[in-house]
């Protein structure tokens, strides 16, 4: 089967998707037009610019397509990859939702809840890593929910198969997962961690960077919070982080499963996350601290919840949760099989 992929070459999402599928035995060529960052792709660029680079990307996009002679277009994101995949065709036309796309780009306005309407019926199957997904797809944009395959992106072996460390009881370790943006409530965060510094010995990781990584370093200093930012690590850096996590930070304002936050369960990380329908497909008050994105709530939970057993209790439990319905090579393998069904 040939499959040509499209998605941001410098996202390790699109590197763990092409890889996945290669291994598979399939023939995959990838489409970029953002630098790879390791992996096999092709990165189209003439020099194009701004929001209108995915539009203008169409004509030289079909040129490669009508040469590899795709059996399926698998675009990911909608309102970029996705929109040029729109303009494709293939036998089986796949759109993989990131979470933010339908969630937030899709309801900006009313003419981008239009576009995004054109663009999912362009596609014949949508994979979605959310249950709830599923009825907002139905619901506000009309889209059969026999053609959405939720599939949580899952952790691979290579995490899976990593046991969980031993962690002392004092410092306690917050590792923050999201990047550094608006949307995931950094200065929230820096503020619970600083109430919570004033009470009890901890350290804190910051992993990611993003356009607000200078004034999240800023405000770090002015409430005297000595972070560690590593800025982007390879791989098993980052996991080695997150096998020393007791608590992973994720508080965005609206979301699908996180990918890191699911890897940083599975490791043991206890999560402290925002109270929203795709955390609570994963969390409960024996397994996490889901708050409002609000630092004092945050706190207020956490003085309420935590104690070392529970926290042991609750990394056991997380981890049992995600080698049971995480498992990536298990849920590549399910999409394959609907996918070739669609042939």
């Amino acid at each position: 089967m040939r499959i040509l992929l499209l998605g941001d070459a410098s996202s390790y999402h699109t590197h763990r998707w092409a890889e996945s599928l290669r291994r598979e035995g399939y023939d995959v060529l990838t489409l970029s037009l953002e630098p790879a960052r390791g992996g096999e792709a092709i990165v189209l660029s003439d020099g194009w610019g701004g929001k209108l680079k995915y539009v203008l990307s169409v004509p030289r996009v079909r040129e490669v397509a009508k040469g590899f002679e795709p059996e399926v277009v698998f675009a990911h994101f909608l309102p970029n990859y996705g929109l040029i995949g729109a303009f494709l065709k293939a036998k089986v036309k796949v759109l993989a939702l990131w979470g933010s796309d339908i969630l937030y780009w899709a309801f900006k306005t009313p003419l981008h809840r239009s576009l995004a309407g054109r663009i999912l019926k362009a596609y014949d199957l949508v994979v979605a890593d959310a249950g709830f997904i599923v009825d907002i797809l139905r619901k506000d944009f009309g889209f059969p929910p026999d053609r959405v395959v939720v599939i949580p992106f899952g952790v691979g072996e290579e995490v899976r198969r990593l046991p969980l460390k031993d962690l002392p009881r004092s410092p306690l370790h917050f590792v923050s997962l999201r990047r550094h943006e608006p949307l995931f409530n950094h200065y929230e965060i820096l503020e619970f961690l600083s109430i919570l510094s004033r009470e009890m010995p901890i350290r804190v990781t910051y992993l990611q960077t993003g356009n607000l990584t200078p004034e999240i370093r800023e405000r770090a200093r002015g409430l005297g919070l000595n972070i560690n930012f590593t800025g982007s690590l390879g791989y098993e850096d980052y996991l080695n982080v997150l096998r020393e996590a007791h608590f992973c930070l994720s508080v965005p304002d609206r979301d699908a499963s996180s990918v890191s936050l699911l890897e940083c369960m599975a490791l043991g990380g206890v999560p402290i996350a925002s109270d929203i329908p795709a955390n609570r497909e994963w969390l409960d008050e024996e397994r996490g601290i889901l708050s409002p994105p609000k630092a004092r709530e945050m706190y207020e939970r956490f003085k309420r919840t935590f104690t070392f057993p529970w926290w042991e209790r609750a990394r056991l439990l997380n981890r049992s949760l995600i080698l049971q319905r995480c498992n990536w090579e298990e849920n590549l393998h399910r999409f394959l099989s609907l996918l070739e069904a669609r042939l």
